[in-house]
């Protein structure tokens, strides 16, 4: 089988960990070409950091890490609570010895999706900084991305104001480059990724298996569930984990495309996903697909298979 050549674009982050983490088991499916790091929930020193400590945790040192963007295109960095100061809650992993990429991100992405010949997917779980950057700086960027995953936005409310998304939130003006391009892209929201708060029976599933995947995803689930309890932070839903099925098991999620715009001028609404719902402006053609629903007990069968059966490899 013929592997799917991937780009990874995190701001890790715990559930971005564990996006991370299936997508290093699923190397049989994906050619990952490369992770790119922004900053987002966390700044970009740690969001980077993070990434390539568990890229090379994890035995994965041919795959390059790459830097982008250190703040938003047109704000200032705002970045989450809930992943504390690390990124990583009080999970500690070694640092890799292991130098990040020359390239920045942009440019990077770049050279790869020209590399691939219009066959590269983009799985992007945060702000949307370095895609936004590489298309502005890089127009042909369009015709080489065959496909576009993104981890943002909701359909109805948000969940870092009323109305937006964090991702969104964090850089509407990058979110809206995006939508705007004419690049295929699937948008998965809180709509969807709220509903994935970890139940019981997964967490101890993950837990009873012994490799070093499922032993660090443990230890951040465990973070997650303590984060909620004792802080009352966010549930431990695996939003990025989602976005990373959509590609490798859509079939457990179901789809509608709208014509879908990001609000970047609001008070309230800044980072709102904003979708044509009843078709209001027939002149504007469907541009994002939007997650809509999710089959929870596949994708936790899914999600928990990964790794049992990554074991038995």
């Amino acid at each position: 089988m013929k592997k799917i050549p991937v780009v990874m674009d995190v701001d890790t982050g715990t559930d971005d960990a564990i996006a991370i983490i299936c997508a290093l088991m699923s190397r049989n499916q994906l050619d990952i070409k490369a992770i790119t790091a922004v900053a987002g929930n966390v700044p970009l020193s740690a969001t980077a950091s993070n990434t390539l400590n568990i890229v090379d945790l994890l035995g994965h040192t041919d795959i390059p890490v790459a830097k982008g963007a250190d703040r938003p295109l047109k704000r200032e960095l705002q970045c989450s609570v809930s992943h504390g100061a690390t990124g990583f809650g009080d999970v500690v992993i070694p640092a890799s010895a292991r130098p990040f990429c020359e390239k920045d991100a942009a440019q990077m992405l770049h050279d790869i999706a020209v590399d691939c010949a219009g066959e590269l997917i983009y799985i992007g779980t945060a702000p949307q900084t370095n895609l936004a950057t590489a298309l502005q700086r890089y127009p042909d960027l369009v015709g080489l991305i065959k496909k576009v995953y993104l981890m943002g936005g909701c359909l109805v409310g948000g969940n870092t104001t009323q109305a937006s998304e964090f991702n969104a939130y964090a850089d509407p003006e990058a979110m809206q480059i995006v939508f705007r391009s004419g690049l295929d892209v699937t948008m998965v929201g809180l709509d969807v990724t709220l509903k994935t708060a970890v139940p019981m029976w997964v967490k101890e599933a993950v837990e009873r298996v012994e490799t070093p995947e499922a032993q660090l995803a443990s230890q951040v689930i465990d973070f997650c569930l303590r984060r909620n309890k004792e802080w009352g932070y966010d549930e431990a839903n695996l939003h990025d984990v989602v976005a990373f099925c959509a590609l490798v098991n859509p079939s457990v999620l179901t789809f509608k495309k709208y014509y879908m715009d990001v609000e970047t001028e609001g008070t309230i609404t800044r980072g709102m996903t904003v979708a044509d719902f009843r078709d209001v402006c027939p002149d504007k053609e469907k541009n994002v697909w939007c997650a809509e629903d999710i089959d929870l007990g596949r994708f936790w069968r899914w999600f928990v298979d990964l790794f049992q059966t990554y074991e038995k490899k």
